[in-house]
């Protein structure tokens, strides 16, 4: 017992540590376990391992004793964004970084019919910084990070020897980031103005909430198998500071009166998640599962934080408008045992955008996606290890003219996604 909550507190420790962020479609994660990175995310209803906790909790119920995985993704995102602006097109490029969303898992049997799992994961991130931070596009972003990790733990009961299901709670952190440029000259964001006009703006808050999940499974027999898994909705009341920096050639005293370092505080709702799976194994060798997951992203209608004085002297809440729709991502995922210690995987995601040309912004860089993934595993003694590569094609965005915001007509285009995902795992 005293090694299992050694290994336990270690798996915290490191996936705390590797959180990280990375560009996503809205911005929700869903890259929970290398296993199911080459799978297309279709966990829902297939032989599970430990990171069922996050894909479908009621799956633990097929888990012997006590198991335990840890992993991370390594997500390399690019894109560019064309500005038409005066007749003009200015491209701005995403900068080359690498973000590196954890997970860990822990499952244990407790009785018969009783499991306990515990899962750390990053639901919704987002990581969206241009090379250049004085590109067209400045007065609306250059560079923005969202980040969340969630601790999840469940029970897992089963109601009959084909039916289980599952209930946990899920505490979720969040840290935000938005640095942005305000023209500090003529107030017009202009993008061909010197940035020395400008005052450079950056946002930090930090904030928690709590959620719920929960999961159901039925085996209809050897070969058939259903799933569906949720995730609740996870209000977050977020506190920070906003810091403005002015160029050398902003001189107005009422601007720099204006903008000046203050706290600030605002509300948003990060959106539910549900998710199904049907399962087929033809043979004992081969598994496949089609699935769909819908994300309300219609709760993210506004983003609106409160600038507390002195800024704009008294204080002034700052809105802004997004008005997404909801949104599925439809999946497919085939799994072979080519020999007792080696699995092949491939799947495919159709992920569809939730953001329209009237509502998109520079943080999210692309449209609908298409991801096509790999991976193997290995699996000796007590050990697993899994390995996935996926590679995802966004289809261009187009961006209508909303001036006030530092947007412009014009497009992204060339959104290319490299994604290399590793998980380690151990049965006691």
């Amino acid at each position: 017992m005293k090694r299992l909550k050694s290994l336990a507190v270690s798996c915290l420790l490191v996936c705390t540590a590797l959180a990280g962020t990375a560009q996503a479609e809205g911005f929700a994660l869903y890259e929970w376990g290398a296993r199911g990175n080459a799978l297309g995310g279709t966990m829902v209803a297939r032989k599970p391992d430990a990171s069922a906790v996050a894909y479908n909790p009621a799956l633990m119920t097929q888990l012997e004793g006590t198991q335990v995985m840890a992993g991370f993704s390594a997500i390399v995102p690019n894109a560019k964004v064309d500005v038409n602006y005066g007749g003009n097109t200015y491209t701005g490029e995403g900068a080359h970084n690498v973000w590196t969303p954890p997970h860990g898992y822990m499952t244990t049997q407790l009785k018969d019919n009783l499991w306990l799992g515990m899962g750390i994961y990053t639901r919704f991130g987002l990581g969206t910084e241009y090379s250049d931070e004085n590109w067209a596009g400045r007065y609306n972003i250059y560079d923005a990070e969202i980040q969340t990790v969630s601790y999840n733990p469940n029970i897992a009961f089963k109601i009959t020897d084909k039916l289980s299901a599952a209930v946990g709670v899920e505490f979720m952190t969040l840290d935000l980031k938005m640095n942005k440029k305000i023209d500090g000259t003529n107030m017009n964001n202009n993008p061909s103005d010197s940035a020395s006009g400008d005052i450079d703006s950056e946002l930090k808050a930090d904030s928690y909430g709590w959620g719920i999940t929960g999961g159901l499974h039925y085996q209809f027999d050897e070969q058939w198998a259903a799933g569906i898994s949720y995730k609740s909705q996870v209000k977050q009341n977020a506190d920070g500071t906003n810091s403005f920096t002015p160029g050398s050639a902003v001189v107005n005293p009422m601007i720099l009166g204006a903008y000046r370092d203050c706290n600030v505080h605002g509300a948003v709702t990060l959106p539910d998640m549900i998710s199904f799976g049907v399962s087929y194994n033809p043979i004992p060798e081969l598994g496949i599962e089609v699935g769909a997951t819908l994300t309300r992203w219609s709760l993210y209608d506004n983003l609106g934080i409160y600038h507390d004085a002195p800024f704009a002297g008294t204080g002034r809440l700052v809105n802004s408008e997004k008005e997404w729709n909801d949104a599925w991502r439809y999946s497919i995922g085939v799994e072979y045992a080519a020999t007792p210690w080696m699995d092949l995987r491939a799947g495919f995601i159709y992920d569809e955008s939730p953001a329209d040309a009237d509502h998109i912004d520079y943080l999210i860089p692309t449209s609908d996606r298409q991801l096509y993934s790999t991976g193997v595993g290995f699996h000796w003694d007590s050990y697993t290890v899994d390995l996935s590569y996926t590679y995802i094609v966004a289809t261009d965005a187009e961006y209508d003219n909303h001036a006030t915001n530092g947007i412009y007509d014009g497009n992204s285009h060339d959104g290319r996604t490299h994604v290399v995902g590793l998980s380690v795992g151990y049965k006691f």
